[in-house]
């Protein structure tokens, strides 16, 4: 059994001096003498380090470096990737839309809390990830996490969601999880249900540092929308939990008329398979594209890949890639 596990830093992979927390590369070698002390004194595994820091460092540049680095990974049963837990939905999701639903599968492993608190959950979620390879109970891209219930939750990398406010625990859209651990026994979640890949993996992508040419927006109340640049190739807006932003004012209705002037595709993540409500009308009266139940991050993630690497994602925006559509 040979699987690769790939150090990026993180919270799982940091120290604490008593008063700020910073990425220590000797905690690569701390996570696996931890899980054979505890589960398998005779394991081995191969090390990469694609990089090493805070993740919430990451851009795009440390996003194209990760799904190199596992896209040239060949030869192994599987692989597990350390990574901190604030932009972990951002790289399982780019890792999933890479790699798709049939590769050898590849397990994002997080910790709420440094290794040496007792109170963190790395360690069972590396070792949830060793036990899903070894007894290959899935193909794909998953995201194992022990939430506030002590249960390990294996999620679909595509699926999930951000993290609550001030709040460890991680969830998938519609609670839509791949399975979860019972001790050392794996559930599969019957209610689990997924398409198979209607498109191809995008396989190595190249990204900006940045995501400059799309605007990105979350409703809130007295918002103001995105200002439109000329380098402006695509706007994606989440709504509130109903399927509705503001429409109701002059301030939307300029925004909505500018971007049909200038050609520009404006997305909406929240609304599909929802009542209509009246504000949401705007939606079709203005050519706004309502896209299908899937997380907001997740759709970033594969609008962005697409604008720059020469995608048309209205070719498959509604075409599900590593189960991210529900």
């Amino acid at each position: 059994m040979k699987i690769l596990v790939m150090f990026t830093g993180g919270t799982i992979g940091s120290s604490s001096n008593g008063s700020e927390i910073s990425p220590n590369e000797k905690n690569t070698r701390l996570l696996l003498e931890l899980y054979k002390k505890e589960y398998d004194e005779n394991a081995e595994f191969e090390i990469a380090q694609p990089y090493y820091a805070l993740s919430e460092n990451n851009t795009g540049k440390t996003l194209e470096r990760l799904i190199s680095a596992v896209c040239e990974a060949k030869n192994y049963n599987g692989i597990i990737v350390t990574h901190g837990t604030d932009t972990l939905q951002y790289s399982a999701a780019a890792l999933s839309y890479a790699l798709g639903n049939a590769c050898t599968p590849v397990m994002l492993v997080s910790s709420n809390y440094i290794l040496t608190d007792k109170r963190a959950n790395g360690l069972s979620n590396f070792a949830a990830a060793v036990d899903f390879i070894k007894k290959g109970y899935g193909r794909g891209v998953f995201v194992p996490y022990k939430n506030s219930d002590e249960k390990v939750y294996i999620h679909r990398a595509g699926r999930l969601l951000q993290h609550n406010e001030l709040a460890d625990d991680v969830f998938s859209i519609r609670n839509q999880y791949y399975g979860s651990y019972n001790g050392d026994t794996f559930i599969k979640n019957p209610d689990f249900d997924e398409k198979k890949d209607e498109i191809n993996p995008f396989g190595k992508i190249k990204l900006a540092e940045f995501s400059r040419s799309i605007k990105v927006f979350q409703a809130y109340v007295g918002n103001t929308l995105p200002k439109i640049e000329d380098n402006t190739k695509a706007v994606l807006i989440k709504t509130y939990h109903s399927g509705t932003i503001c429409t109701d004012n002059e301030n939307f209705t300029k925004f909505a008329e500018e971007i049909n002037k200038r050609k520009i595709p404006c997305y909406i993540c929240g609304a599909e398979n929802r009542e209509i409500y009246e504000s949401a009308k705007a939606f079709s009266e203005y050519g706004i594209t309502v896209l299908p139940p899937a997380s907001f991050i997740s759709q970033y993630i594969k609008l962005w890949i697409a604008t720059e690497n020469n995608i048309d994602f209205n070719k498959i925006y509604t075409q599900s890639l590593g189960g991210d559509l529900l």
